[in-house]
């Protein structure tokens, strides 16, 4: 059912007891208040308006085969589309946009997609010589413009390239940065730091001292994140040092200040343990937890001989999403804070490896929190690892899942399913409506880039298989749009008017689009080089770091590329189809007579220039002996080897004439002897040198709904061997369906040849239930 029907009830709720409010505040003396009457209604109108914007309020969860990949591969997605604060698998929006950007939002690609049963899956082919690098894979509806970048799906995605040794990703220290948790390291106490790298995976890496000493391991969880425990020492430096020796400095450890460490991985609560350096732990110290900057709750903390106090706060007390924890002390000095995810699944999974009669198999099975089984539609992933250590447990990989999320908001990035528990203010105006279609706009001119006001322009799509003719009225303006188009794959547009002469009839036009949204990334920079660490320093004035900024506001280009083809001129071919030696086009604008065309061809001299008999003289290289003219194909006798142009003259007005071509040697050996002293070619004017306009160069291309690769066309393409592709992944369904025992079956064929697979499910229930496990799969 349409979101539209749903919701439509609810809002003649709204507005009925907003007329009953209206009805009990008009009485008999409201009559001498208008100012007041229409200010309440004002008001009134304005609740019922933020009332509904909640309701209808999108977000995209977003599910994709991979992570990281080489160039040339294709990285596979689906996303499901969810409305309200139940998060209800049905949208009023029938198309979805799907970017990859860059990570200083430059725009790589972009698709648009058809939402079906609350969703829309397909894939996305790399360029062919696209950069390795990060990049972000992001979707969202019209609607959800109206609430912000911010409120959009968007996956990191990591691609990896070849060095000139052939050996995979890049430098190993770009844009690598440390996340201290609690923002800063202090000495003497225990921190974990979390580190979000690009290129070649930690693995193998170590912490060593100024010594030279190995201190710890790197721990890499994949997703472009690590992390590990270091106690540093005071009056010691610290180093990150790669496999091949390369060395990276850690950020300074400072003396006095708090440490902060979360254990999340429990199911009914979150764990908190504060160590206070020496001169602190008899400062009175507040932990406080915040939401979009409004407190959720707050704990006086109180410190054990020891230093420490370890406090535990219950889940089901936390909202879901990104909270904001923070150590204050009576002067609103923040002196440690950290982003945490809360992410209670409503969804569990179990996955067992089985084998019948046909062979092996994944038995696939979902419940809710009270084991009830779940029929659902789930999308799932079996990928290679590329070169990382995966952290896997006894509970099916939730506790890995939860521990992944945890690195990621440390390291500035946002969880898988963020994009749902994400809260922010809703908007002060609409001005993107529901989209239901494809969308053209743009702006009519004639062949002489003339706007066309109020013109009636036929418009023709024609597909694969399809053609569509729609008939539309520009505005005075010259504008136009094209709405509800429903049109998959590429088609051609052409634009036609009602017209007497033919080149009249033509229209192009020029394209409007909107602009692309700026990239908005949890908490992080947007730097493109260098080394950074994210140490937090405690302020005095904290209030600096919370200053308001206003929403950018998303605007529309003005106008952006014309396709299409500038005019060109037919002209009949050379007989024979000789390529001259000298040639001479007549300019039909400002026409040459023919002797001043001849003073034009390099080499000709003309004798007598302005009397009634001029000659023209070839140059030596035309031979000797008798010239031979040729108009238009027939051949003139001519028995002078010095030729007066009169009688040429007589015959063609030079406004006919469309070019004169110069013949001889090789060229001229089409004519036998009667050539030897060269030929020359007169061509008249036959119209086919008018200017036209080429119908096909012209036309404007429309892309409609992506015709995306399905997973069984890529694995064939992976196979060949001219298009192999080393890509991880081993098997993408996006709409695996559970029986009514909420069980699946995954048949593995050549997959059990792998070691270690890794196993990526993730669903969203028609009435809004969600969960994901990643974990691996043994062989």
């Amino acid at each position: 059912m349409k979101l539209k029907t749903v919701l439509s009830a609810l809002l003649l709720g709204v507005f009925g007891s907003f007329s009953a409010m209206q009805a009990q505040y008009m009485g008999p003396a409201s009559w001498d208040a208008p100012l007041e009457r229409s200010s309440f209604l004002a008001e009134q109108t304005k609740l019922t308006a933020l009332d509904s914007l909640s309701v209808w309020q999108e977000r995209v969860l977003l599910h994709t085969d991979k992570n990281q990949l080489p160039a040339k591969d294709v990285l596979f997605f689906k996303a499901n589309v969810l409305t309200g604060p139940k998060h209800l698998r049905v949208s009023a929006s029938d198309v979805l946009k799907v970017e990859l950007l860059q990570e200083d939002g430059t725009l790589v690609d972009s698709q648009y997609h058809k939402i079906q049963n609350g969703n829309a899956s397909g894939s996305l082919q790399l360029p062919k010589k696209i950069a390795p690098g990060t990049y972000y894979l992001r979707a969202y509806t019209r609607w959800m413009l109206n609430y912000g970048p911010e409120n959009f799906a968007q996956k990191r995605i990591q691609i990896v390239g070849k060095t000139r040794t052939g050996s995979k990703a890049l430098n190993a220290t770009q844009n690598l940065e440390f996340f201290p948790e609690g923002g800063t390291m202090v000495s003497g106490m225990e921190n974990r730091i979390a580190v979000r790298y690009e290129g070649t995976p930690l693995q193998g890496a170590v912490i060593i001292d100024n010594a030279g000493k190995t201190i710890t391991q790197v721990q890499d969880y994949g997703e472009g994140v690590a992390s590990f425990i270091l106690n540093p020492s005071a009056n010691t430096t610290y180093q990150l040092q790669f496999p091949n020796a390369k060395k990276v400095a850690l950020p300074k450890a400072g003396t006095v200040g708090y440490g902060m460490q979360v254990n999340n991985l429990a199911d009914d609560k979150v764990v908190v343990k504060i160590t206070a350096s020496e001169a602190l732990k008899k400062e009175p110290i507040v932990l406080r937890g915040r939401v979009n900057g409004v407190t959720s709750f707050e704990t006086d903390i109180t410190f054990a001989k020891n230093s420490t106090a370890e406090l535990e706060i219950p889940k089901s007390s936390l909202p879901n999403g990104i909270i904001q924890l923070q150590l204050e002390d009576g002067f609103d000095q923040i002196w440690a804070q950290r982003l945490l995810h809360i992410d209670n699944n409503e969804v569990q999974f179990s996955v067992e490896k089985q084998t019948d009669a046909v062979g092996d198999f994944l038995a696939v099975t979902v419940t809710d929190k009270t084991g009830a089984p779940v029929s659902t539609e789930l999308s799932l992933a079996i990928t290679k690892p590329m070169g990382k250590t995966v952290f896997n447990d006894n509970v099916g990989g939730l506790r890995y899942q939860r521990y992944l999320n945890d690195l990621l908001v440390l390291t500035g990035q946002r969880p898988e399913n963020d994009a749902l528990d994400h809260v922010t203010a809703l908007p002060t105006e609409i001005k993107y409506n529901f989209q239901e279609g494809l969308e053209f706009y743009g702006r009519a001119y004639d062949l002489d880039a003339v706007p066309l006001p109020n013109t009636k322009i036929q418009v023709v799509l024609s597909g694969e298989g399809d053609a569509i003719a729609k008939e539309v009225t520009t505005n005075e303006d010259g504008l136009f749009k094209l709405t509800d188009l429903q049109i998959d794959g590429e088609a051609a547009m052409v634009f036609r008017r009602e017209a007497n002469e033919q080149r009249d009839r033509f229209v192009k036009v020029v394209p409007y689009e909107y602009e692309t949204p700026p990239l908005a990334v949890l908490g992080a920079t947007q730097e493109s080089e260098g080394l950074s660490s994210r140490q937090f320093i405690p302020k005095k004035q904290v209030r600096e770091f919370n200053k308001d900024e206003e929403m950018e506001r998303l605007i529309t280009l003005e106008g952006v590329t014309l396709v299409g083809e500038k005019l060109k001129v037919k002209r009949k071919p050379s007989y024979y189809g000789l390529e001259p030696a000298r040639r001479v086009v007549q300019d039909p604008e400002r026409p040459k007579t023919i002797p001043q065309l001849f003073l034009n061809i390099p080499g000709v001299q003309v004798s007598n220039l302005g009397n009634l008999n001029p000659t023209v003289i070839l140059p030596k290289a035309a031979g000797t002996g008798p010239v031979l003219w040729v108009i238009d194909g027939i051949p003139l006798t001519q028995d002078f080897e010095v030729t007066p142009l009169a009688d040429v003259m007589s015959l063609i007005p030079f406004i006919d004439v469309d070019r004169i071509e110069i013949l001889f040697g090789p060229q001229a050996a089409m004519y036998g002897t009667r050539g030897s002293g060269g030929v020359i070619m007169v061509y008249t004017r036959d119209g086919s040198d008018e200017n036209y306009f080429n119908r096909k160069k012209a036309q404007l291309w429309f892309e409609g709904y992506h015709d995306s690769l399905n997973f069984e066309a890529y694995k064939e393409m992976s196979s060949s061997r001219k298009n192999r592709v080393q890509g991880p992944t081993l098997y993408w369904n996006p709409s695996v369906t559970t029986n009514e025992e909420g069980m699946a079956i995954i048949r593995l064929p050549e997959m059990l040849e792998e070691e270690v697979l890794e196993l990526d499910i993730n669903t969203v229930t028609t009435n809004g239930d969600h969960g994901r496990l990643k974990t691996t799969l043994n062989k």
